[in-house]
């Protein structure tokens, strides 16, 4: 799936245009446009789509048994109740993926920070000019933060108070603590803050980590992550609630990340924390339906003492 906003495209790389359409009409709907040419000849039939502009077309989400699939370069259609979904194990699989998939979707409750939403927009329109053009409650809806006039789950954890992210820095004398209310304050005040006096492979791994623990957390079980640092031997414990799963669990707050350029939707994380650390594993509490991994760091030079401050 894609999870981008938009995607612009040029004649040599029309080849994908089919492919970007199934799917955005798979995930949260998208934006194609063209450099000088009309988009829609190349987009598959069935697929519906709005006009926005001569150059220009938006790819509604669909619902489950319409949207298309493809396979060997070529798009199909799902029937309803025939072929493999008809199999009552892969319908359980799919009803399973389905709850997984809507974790973050569901209307709540939740009091916004206000400038914490402006940088996020203000992020997003210096990476995405397009989006200028919409008003901030058109963007915000198109961002998963909001669906129709309700505020979602994901947007509630990404711009709201409702998490406790705690980095916990142990001292040979004690320890000093971190505390962010929300993932989107997580991310730009904490996560600079520790990595800053790491090597720059070691700060990439630590980031990956951490956006990790903070991206496939399941939040229905528990609302707090701990980043835990220790001085000797240096390592970095990442501890969020809910077990291992290897596809995206949180799909709005994975839409945000990847709009606001906190993640590039490539899945290459694991691939990058490696590179740094091979032997790097994730782990399972199962007795505390948690995930746990540990990283090791290093510095530039010798570390400083608390680690990371």
């Amino acid at each position: 799936m894609n999870y981008c906003e938009a995607e612009k495209f040029y004649r040599d790389n029309i080849d994908r245009i089919p492919e970007t359409a199934c799917a955005f009409a798979n995930s949260e709907g998208g934006e194609i446009s063209c450099n000088g040419f009309d988009p829609v000849r190349f987009i598959p039939p069935g697929v519906p789509y709005v006009r926005e502009t001569a150059g220009s077309i938006y790819i509604p989400p669909l619902e489950w048994h319409k949207r298309p699939v493809i396979f060997n370069g070529k798009v199909y259609r799902r029937i309803e109740g025939e072929n493999v979904a008809s199999g009552l194990r892969v319908k359980s699989i799919m009803a399973g993926d389905s709850h997984e998939a809507s974790r973050d979707d569901f209307p709540f409750s939740a009091t916004l920070n206000e400038n914490d939403v402006d940088a996020f927009t203000a992020r997003v329109v210096e990476l995405h000019g397009d989006m200028r053009r919409y008003s901030r409650a058109e963007l915000l809806k198109r961002a998963g933060v909001y669906s129709g006039e309700h505020l979602t789950f994901a947007g509630a954890l990404m711009f709201g108070d409702i998490v406790r992210i705690l980095a916990r820095l142990e001292y040979s004398g004690g320890h000093a603590e971190i505390v962010a209310v929300n993932i989107w304050r997580a991310i730009t005040e904490i996560l600079p803050r520790l990595t800053f006096a790491l090597s720059e492979n070691c700060a990439q791994a630590f980031r990956e980590a951490f956006i990790n623990s903070l991206l496939h957390a399941d939040y229905n079980v528990d609302r707090h992550i701990t980043i835990a640092i220790l001085p000797s031997p240096p390592t970095v414990t990442f501890d969020n609630p809910g077990m291992i799963r290897w596809t995206t669990r949180n799909h709005r707050l994975s839409k945000m990340f990847a709009l606001s350029g906190i993640t590039d939707g490539n899945s290459h994380g694991l691939d990058i924390i490696r590179s740094y650390m091979p032997n790097f594993k994730i782990t399972q509490d199962m007795l505390n339906i948690r995930t746990i991994s540990v990283l090791k760091l290093e510095g530039h030079g010798e570390l400083p003492e608390p680690v990371m401050l």
